[in-house]
């Protein structure tokens, strides 16, 4: 989500607003990458003696709202505490990732007054219900760029394209070229072009389309052998995604590990992350 400035029927902290006096609250964002995950450490600061009296009593709290609309992924993180940390799995975010903070009454208040108000408030009491913002942080972007041969991203080494011939046939599969062509029939094509604008149902596609090309592929590498194929930009790009997981992609690799296996370590577990993403479709990842 993005931050917008707009008028509330109360007074709220803010560095774009003079609501209060002598007050502030602001956050800072550290984000560390791991293994697998970025690592996110959100350091607030308020200044108003009342409002974090409210946060003691239970009467308010932090709430921290992570998005990335490219992955249509969104958490809402609720504490008590000035230091928060997540990790989140890196293949949930792509693109910018947009962190907010909020300070948010946690039950309703029905004669709200603080002595930092505005000369303009003075005397004045409001009725904020539970949910009610009542202070913003402000609010922080970061960019997170994959890898440009990262496997996930299907235009990186694969072809996806309609049968040229009007017909209604099966799924057909072409390892010869620079890139991995995968030929649908019209109407599949036309779901996959749709499918192709909800980014949560990626890992889905890649299950359902990416990872039987793989099994394929990976058979007809150990049938043929690998030698007519080794300067490919497709081969040399799985190449290098199987180094990762210490795998040499050679006859022997080949012949003692199944090509299904070999499909998901070259795609990161996809079915768990189509699994993932079917289980939580239309849902959002809400912590308490």
């Amino acid at each position: 989500m993005d931050i917008r400035h707009r008028l509330y029927p109360y007074p709220v902290l803010s560095d774009s607003t003079d609501d209060y006096i002598n007050s502030s609250y602001s956050m800072e964002l550290e984000v560390t990458k791991g293994i697998r995950e970025l690592c996110f450490k959100i350091s607030l600061k308020l200044e108003n003696k009342q409002i974090q009296q409210m946060i003691y009593e239970g009467l308010a709290e932090y709430v921290i709202h992570i998005e990335c609309s490219y992955t249509a992924y969104r958490t809402v993180i609720k504490s008590d505490e000035t230091i928060i940390e997540k990790k989140i799995p890196e293949h949930k975010l792509n693109g910018t990732v947009s962190v907010c903070a909020f300070i948010v009454a946690k039950t309703s208040l029905p004669a709200y007054y603080n002595s930092c108000f505005n000369d303009d408030y003075d005397g004045m009491s409001f009725h904020l219900h539970r949910g009610n913002i009542i202070a913003i942080g402000g609010q922080a972007n970061i960019k997170v760029t994959k890898e440009v041969e990262e496997l996930s991203k299907i235009p990186s080494i694969f072809t996806i394209c309609r049968n040229a011939e009007d017909i209604d046939d099966s799924m057909k599969i072409d390892i010869t070229g620079e890139k991995i062509v995968i030929v649908l029939c019209a109407k599949s094509f036309g779901n996959y072009k749709m499918l192709t604008g909800m980014p949560q149902m990626l890992p889905v596609l890649h299950s359902m389309l990416i990872i039987p090309t793989l099994i394929y592929t990976f058979e007809k590498l150990k049938s043929e052998g690998t030698s007519d194929f080794e300067d490919l930009r497709w081969y040399k790009s799985i190449e290098r995604t199987l180094k990762k997981h210490n795998l040499t992609l050679n006859a022997e690799l080949l012949e003692s590990m199944p090509s299904f296996e070999l499909a998901q370590k070259s795609l990161d577990l996809p079915v768990d992350r189509a699994l993932e993403a079917l289980a939580t479709q239309d849902t959002a990842d809400e912590e308490e």
